[in-house]
C-alpha cells in the first residue's frame, strides 16, 4: 500500500474532525494490559492496537510511543499541528519508508512502492559507499530522496520541514544488580517466557527457523512447550532449517527436532543457494533472498502467518570470545588486584600477554572524548582476515563522506566503559535495520523473541561479567534455559558457518561477473577494476580475497545490473504502449 497526503501549509477548520487519526497501523502490541490502564480516558471505548497507538501519541506526543512495546509501524495524520508522523519500534521489525516531494510526503511499508509511486530511480551514492564498506548504510535507502524511519525515532513532517526525534534510548545508564545470580536466572527465564508467548499468540500453525544453534533452539523449545501446555493459542509448530553437505549444525537441528516431537523442513544450499543471480533482492540488494522466498513458500503451504526467528540472541546473551574489556570495570573502582587477577584468566584464554589485556582495558576505561573507539570494534575470536582489500578507488571515502564515524551514531560511548563494546554493537545492528522483515517476508509476521524489548533492556543492563566470563560465553543463559536443550547442545560450545555454502554459491557469480565487459560500480567510480577482477579469479577458484566485503561488490553489482535491465524494459513497454492502442 502507497498512500500520499498533501502538506497543509494554511489555517484549516478542524471543527467536525478529529484531531488526529492513524492512516496506517502494521503490527503487535504486548503489552496492550498496561496500556489499557495507562491510557483508559483517552481511547473512547476503542481498544485495538491501532487506537491505543493514537491514544499514546494524543496524551504524550510523539515521546509516547515508548510505552508501545511490540513489532510495529505507525503513521498518523495530526490535522490540528497539520503534520504527518511516521514511527517505527525500537527494533525496526516492522519497515516504513518516506519521501517528502513538492508539498506531499508519500509512505508505504514496501520500498518499492515507494519507487513506483514516486518513480525516483536516483542512485545514493553514500548509500552505495556505506554499503560496499559495511553491507549497509543507517537512515538511507539506495534512492536519493528515499528513507526508512529509524528504528525507535518519529519523523514529522510538515510544510515546513521534516524533524527526526529519538522516543527510545540505549539503556546506557539502568543497571540491575542482583545478591544472587539465581535471581538473574529467575529474571531472564520469566522475560525469555512472555517473549516467546507474546509472539504465539494466533490460532493457527507457526513456523521458527531452527539453526542448530542455542538461540534459535532456546525459541523453539519454549515456543512448543507454550503450545503443548495449552499456554499459546497457536495450533502447532514447524521448524525449518537451512542445510548443506557436511554441515555441522545437520545433527543439532534433528536432536532438537526429536527432543520437541516436531516436524522440520530442511532446506539445501544445494537446490536453494546462498545468493543467486536471479535473487537478489528487488528494491534494495540483500543476501539470503532465496532462503527468505522458500520459507515464505512453507509458510504459505502450512497456512502459517508468524516466523519466529532466533537473531539477536548472540549480541544480548553475551556470546563472546573475547569480552576482556570488562576488566574496565574493575579498574574504574580501582580494583586493580581483582583487575590483574581477571587478566590473567583472559590471557590464558586468548594466549595474549597480560600487559596487553590490561592496557586494552585501560584505553577502554577512559573518558568517552579520550578513549580510542576502534578498542570496541575489535574482531571477536582468533580469526583475522588475512586480506582487507576493498578495491574502492583512493579518496572515495572522503568524496562522498563515507566513514563508520559519520555514518553511525556514538551514543554508546556513553555507557560504562565495560559495556560500550556490547551497546556499540547493538546499536550498529539497530541502525543496519538488521531485524527489519525481508521483502519475502513482509507479509508474515517475522519476529524475533530476542528482541522483545524488556529483554533487551534487561540484559543490556546486568553486570557483564554476569552475561560472559573467560571460556564461558553466554554464562547467564546457559544456566537460566538449559533445560530447554538436549544434552548434547548444551555441551555444544560454537556451531556451523555460512562460509562454506556462501562462498561456493558466490563462485558462479563470480565467473559471471569476469565474463563482464562493463561493471556499474567501476563505471561510477566505486571501485578499482584491476582489484575488482583479481579479487574474483581468486574467488573462483578458492583462494583468499577478503571474501565478506566481496560478496558486498558481487551483490551490489548484479542488483545494479538487474536494475538497470529493468528500467531499459520497463522504458521499451513504455514505448511500445501508445503504438499498440
Amino acid at each position: 500500500m502507497i498512500i500520499e497526503t498533501e502538506l497543509m501549509a494554511q489555517d484549516t477548520s478542524i471543527d467536525g474532525f478529529e484531531r488526529a487519526s492513524v492512516v496506517h497501523w502494521d503490527g503487535r502490541l504486548d503489552n496492550r494490559d498496561d496500556l489499557l490502564l495507562l491510557l483508559a480516558d483517552y481511547l473512547h471505548e476503542d481498544t485495538n492496537n491501532s487506537a491505543m497507538a493514537l491514544a499514546a501519541y494524543e496524551r504524550w506526543g510523539s515521546d509516547g510511543f515508548v510505552h508501545l512495546i511490540g513489532d510495529w509501524s505507525i503513521v498518523i495524520q495530526d490535522y490540528a499541528k497539520r503534520t504527518v508522523i511516521l514511527a517505527s519500534d525500537f527494533a525496526g521489525v516492522r519497515p516504513l519508508y518516506y519521501s517528502v516531494q513538492r508539498g506531499h510526503v508519500s509512505w508505504s511499508s514496501r520500498l518499492q512502492s515507494v519507487v513506483d509511486a514516486t518513480r525516483i530511480s536516483e542512485l545514493d551514492e553514500q548509500y552505495v559507499g556505506a554499503f560496499l564498506l559495511f553491507g549497509g548504510c543507517p537512515n538511507r535507502t539506495p534512492y536519493k530522496g528515499i528513507s526508512p524511519v529509524p528504528p525507535g525515532h518519529a519523523v514529522s513532517v510538515s510544510c515546513t520541514g521534516t524533524k527526526i526525534s529519538r522516543f527510545w534510548p540505549l539503556p546506557i545508564r539502568d543497571e540491575v544488580r542482583y545478591q544472587s545470580e539465581r535471581r538473574y536466572e529467575e529474571h531472564l527465564r520469566a522475560l525469555f517466557r512472555e517473549a516467546v508467548s507474546v509472539r504465539l499468540q494466533t490460532e493457527g500453525p507457526v513456523i521458527a527457523e531452527l539453526s542448530g544453534g542455542l538461540d534459535s533452539s532456546s525459541v523453539a523449545s519454549m515456543a512448543n512447550h507454550l503450545i503443548r501446555s495449552g499456554v499459546a493459542r497457536a495450533t502447532s509448530l514447524t521448524s525449518v532449517s537451512y542445510v548443506w553437505e557436511k554441515s555441522l549444525d545437520k545433527p543439532f537441528i534433528r536432536e532438537m527436532e526429536s527432543f520437541c516431537g516436531i516436524k522440520g523442513v530442511h532446506i539445501s544450499t544445494h537446490d536453494v543457494p546462498v545468493i543467486s543471480e536471479t535473487g537478489l533482492g528487488d528494491a534494495a540488494p540483500a543476501m539470503f533472498q532465496p532462503f527468505r522466498s522458500s520459507v515464505a513458500s512453507v509458510a504459505h503451504q502450512l497456512g502459517a502467518n508468524i516466523v519466529l526467528t532466533g537473531s539477536n540472541g548472540d549480541l544480548i546473551t553475551g556470546n563472546w570470545f573475547d569480552d576482556s574489556l570488562q576488566l574496565a570495570a574493575s579498574l574504574r573502582r580501582l580494583r586493580v588486584g581483582l583487575a590483574c587477577k581477571e587478566a590473567l584468566a583472559w590471557s590464558k584464554l586468548l594466549r595474549l600477554p597480560v600487559y596487553r589485556i590490561l592496557w586494552q582495558a585501560v584505553c577502554a576505561s577512559l573518558p568517552p572524548a579520550l578513549a580510542p573507539a576502534d578498542v570496541y570494534a575489535a574482531i571477536d575470536g582468533s580469526y583475522v582476515l588475512k586480506s582487507a582489500e576493498t578495491s574502492l578507488l583512493p579518496g572515495l571515502t572522503g568524496r562522498i563522506g563515507v566513514s563508520e564515524s559519520g555514518f553511525f551514531s556514538d551514543d554508546w560511548m556513553q555507557a560504562p566503559p565495560e559495556r560500550r563494546k556490547y551497546f556499540r554493537a547493538l546499536s550498529m545492528m539497530l541502525e543496519h535495520r538488521e531485524l527489519q522483515a525481508p521483502e519475502p517476508l513482509q507479509h508474515l509476521d517475522y519476529t524475533h523473541p530476542f528482541a522483545h524489548r524488556p529483554l533487551v533492556e534487561f540484559l543490556m543492563s546486568v553486570p557483564v561479567d554476569v552475561l560472559c566470563r573467560p571460556g564461558a560465553p553466554r554464562k547467564l543463559m546457559r544456566s537460566a534455559l538449559s533445560d530447554l536443550w538436549p544434552v548434547n547442545l548444551r555441551r555444544r560450545r560454537s556451531k556451523g558457518l555460512f562460509n562454506v555454502p556462501s562462498q561456493e554459491a558466490l563462485k558462479p557469480l563470480a565467473r559471471i561477473l569476469l565474463n563482464t565487459s562493463e561493471l556499474h560500480l567501476v563505471e561510477r567510480g566505486f571501485v578499482d577494476r584491476g582489484s575488482v577482477l583479481s579479487r574474483l579469479q581468486r574467488l573462483s577458484v578458492g583462494l583468499d580475497c577478503n571474501t565478506s566485503q566481496l560478496r558486498h561488490i558481487i551483490l551490489l553489482e548484479l542488483w545494479l545490473r538487474k536494475r538497470t535491465d529493468n528500467t531499459r524494459f520497463g522504458q521499451v513497454l513504455r514505448a511500445v504502449e501508445p503504438a499498440s492502442l
